[in-house]
């Protein structure tokens, strides 16, 4: 993780903000690089940081036997990450770190309190971002419980096309798996039938998406209510 030179921003919390409201928070602003599978924080870590992601996406984790971990959320420029500060805490319970590389912008939790209390719309999309975390993770639970796997593999792939930006994602079956906390095996079945449909393209460690209408038509229903909790506010 490095600072990295301007680019525009491009995460859709900070996009939203009013010109005024933005041109007092950018100061205490850094732009950062992260790099894929670098650590933001583990369990127990003080969280000094909240990080903005514009095209880097993180995966939010939590240990199942002290061996393997399982994604309940992923944020990208939809969100942020480190939001449990805001709500009180002050360590981070979960294991954050980044999928895909990218950019985020960075805030020291102090200014995010202290721009928050002022006058306008940051502390309104922080609170329904946190709505839109607590959405995505109750339905990591459903569905990991009642859908089937095809149907989770095509949930996640849409999720993860909408964070990136991009039809071509970086994926791996094996990493999708472990993601997923389901055998290889499965993830492999699912792919295989998604390709033969022409939803998707495959290759190692390369994913695009050819069909994204198919593929919500084999996504199970978790998609479509991740996604509209969160369109509901950025708009």
């Amino acid at each position: 993780m490095s600072a990295s030179n301007p680019v525009m921003v491009k995460n859709r919390i900070l996009s939203m903000l009013a010109k005024a409201e933005y041109r007092r928070l950018r100061p205490s602003l850094e732009q950062v690089a992260l790099h894929a599978n670098a650590v933001l924080y583990e369990p127990g870590d003080a969280v000094r940081h909240i990080y903005f992601p514009n095209d880097a996406v993180v995966s939010l984790l939590y240990d199942v036997d002290g061996r393997r971990t399982v994604e309940v959320a992923m944020e990208g420029n939809e969100g942020a990450v480190g939001l449990a500060v805001y709500l009180g805490g002050v360590t981070s319970c979960n294991l954050s770190i980044v999928r895909d590389a990218g950019t985020a912008m960075r805030l020291e939790v102090k200014a995010l309190t202290r721009c928050a209390d002022q006058r306008g719309r940051l502390r309104e999309l922080l609170h329904k971002s946190v709505h839109g975390l607590v959405t995505q993770i109750a339905q990591a639970g459903v569905c990991s419980r009642f859908h089937c796997i095809d149907a989770r593999v095509a949930r996640w792939l849409l999720m993860t096309q909408d964070r990136v930006g991009s039809r071509e994602l970086s994926a791996t079956q094996e990493s999708i798996a472990r993601m997923l906390g389901v055998r290889r095996s499965g993830v492999t079945a699912a792919a295989s039938g998604f390709q033969r449909q022409s939803m998707i393209g495959y290759r190692r460690g390369r994913i695009e998406i050819l069909d994204p209408r198919k593929l919500r038509a084999a996504s199970c229903s978790c998609y479509g209510v991740i996604k509209r909790q969160y369109d509901s506010f950025l708009k």
